[in-house]
């Protein structure tokens, strides 16, 4: 081959050192536009779907592009950080997943690290909104007409629009505190043993645990005493005597709740409870909670139930059965919580569930447009999905081993799943990708080729050159490469070390813009 002359030492350590000194220096003959294949060092390949793909360090070190020549879309070092584009124009970068995350696009830009920091900002009509929440108890925060508010918990400061409230002032916390929801102001000192609450339409206030009132013209009135003792509240005060509620309870021996023909009662909470409405045919029976439960949902073409009931219908004698129908949902439990069988109805969807925990998980999920994705897993071996689309393309994917016991979770896959998966694999109608441990050995099949590799040990390209079909081979590092043809059997191809040396356009692929 020309590549090392002179002469060789015949002990075994200095040839393979000799070897390794001419597989380097003509590790150039395989160029940027060919494939090199040295998994787990190195590996860049072309895609099935047209792409390109550069990884290192067995999956750890991975870019792709969509295109031969555009730009990175998926890039990371995992499970450290991935970067990946997202719908509708916007992208992810993920870090430490699943406790940091940055997502931009559409005007917005999202970044977190749980549970240390939270920013987030959005272009608005108005303007550009900002806030920050980080440890140890920072906020800040800037709004489209010029407003900014600052906070350092317990120290002091304000925040606005944050969580349930309008705006929280605070200063020494808990020594003093106001807040503002629904035009409501409640002033709180030494929280939370004093408050005070004034509205246009309701005030109250609170010595806690002595006593407290609250109400809401025709919405509430709510008392209580010596907390969580004694409590008294009316409910639902702007509707008819029918539809208001007066809720009583001497916690924890006995309360009691009445709207209309509706009645619950609680003793010894939360052991024992039962409700009935005679009316609508309604009842429910707990006791002892939580292990009996019997609900009834009665007529609905009667009329609304109350509040704190429901339509549904349930029956458990925990831990041994327990079903439930309602609200678009029917589950049933068998020896809890080990199998669970479900059916869910969404808006535009439906999914059926069966799980034996935690070694069996399925679902079959069916979109309104003829989309569908099924799925199971039997941990820890291997995991399946069948996913088709609205016209009626199916996409398969196979995992093995699935060592994560928890539900379908893409993105976790993505980071960790690397390390120990034996088999990955995604099969469509027009392309296919599999995948053996740490990219040692691959298979992509796609843009009129069929391409296979053994890390430096093999390869095989397999396409049709427009006249007759081709087959072409390369081993040992791309030393020994030949092509069968039909018309020639054998046609020996120059060298391309470090192999297989294929180039990165497919036979039959369209060349990028």
């Amino acid at each position: 081959m020309g590549i090392c002359r002179g002469r060789i030492s015949r002990q075994p350590a200095a040839r393979l050192v000799w070897a390794g000194l001419a597989l380097l220096a003509a590790g150039g003959c395989a160029g940027p536009g060919s494939e090199q294949h040295l998994a787990p060092l190195y590996t860049h390949i072309s895609l099935a779907e047209g792409g390109v793909e550069h990884e290192a360090l067995a999956g750890a070190v991975i870019a792709r592009r969509e295109t031969l020549a555009g730009p990175l879309s998926t890039w990371g070092l995992r499970p450290f950080f991935l970067h990946y584009p997202d719908r509708e124009e916007r992208s992810r970068t993920q870090f430490l997943y699943p406790f940091g995350r940055v997502v931009r696009g559409g005007g917005e830009f999202n970044w977190w690290l749980l549970p240390l920091a939270d920013y987030r900002s959005e272009n608005t009509p108005e303007g550009r909104k900002w806030s920050l929440l980080s440890l140890p108890g920072v906020y800040l925060a800037s709004f489209p007409d010029g407003r900014s508010t600052q906070a350092w918990f317990p120290v002091a400061g304000r925040v606005e629009e944050l969580m349930t409230w309008d705006r929280l002032d605070f200063a020494l916390w808990p020594l003093w505190m106001r807040s503002v929801r629904d035009g409501r102001v409640t002033q709180h000192i030494l929280f939370p043993f004093f408050s005070f609450t004034r509205a246009a339409d309701g005030g109250g206030w609170r010595v806690w645990p002595l006593a407290g009132h609250t109400w809401v013209d025709d919405r509430y009135d709510r008392w209580w005493a010596l907390w969580p003792i004694l409590r008294y509240a009316q409910e639902n005060l702007k509707s008819s005597p029918r539809h208001r509620q007066t809720q009583w309870s001497v916690f924890p021996l006995v309360s009691q709740a009445r709207q209309g023909s509706y009645t619950s009662t609680t003793v010894l909470w939360p052991f024992f409870g039962y409700a009935h409405d005679p009316a609508l045919g309604f009842w429910a029976w707990d006791g002892p909670w939580p292990l009996v439960r019997v609900m009834r949902p009665g007529d609905e073409s009667l009329g609304p139930l109350p509040q704190n009931s429901s339509h549904a219908r349930r029956t458990r004698f925990w831990p041994f059965w327990s079903h439930y129908k309602g609200d678009g949902l029917e589950s049933t439990w068998y020896a809890w919580p080990l199998v669970n069988k479900r059916h869910e109805s969404y808006y535009e969807a439906e999914r059926d569930t069966f799980s034996i925990w935690p070694l069996w998980q399925s679902f079959d999920r069916r979109e309104a447009d003829g989309s569908r994705l099924v799925y199971s897993k039997l941990w820890p071996l291997y995991q399946a999905e069948r996913e088709t689309d609205s016209a009626g393309e199916e996409l398969r994917r196979y995992l093995f081993p699935q060592l994560n016991p928890l539900w379908r979770w893409p993105d976790l896959d993505q980071h960790y799943s690397w390390i120990y998966e034996l088999y990955r694999a995604e099969i469509g109608a027009q392309t296919s990708q599999e995948r053996g441990l740490w990219g040692l050995w691959r298979r992509e099949q796609g843009g009129g080729e069929e391409r296979s590799y053994i890390s430096g040990l093999w390869s095989r390209r397999a396409y049709h050159d427009g006249t007759e079909a081709v087959v072409e081979h390369s081993v040992f590092f791309g030393l020994l490469r030949w092509r069968s043809t039909p018309s020639d059997p054998l046609d020996f191809l120059a060298p391309a070390l470090p192999g297989p040396g294929w180039p990165i356009l497919r036979a039959n692929a369209p060349p990028s813009p």
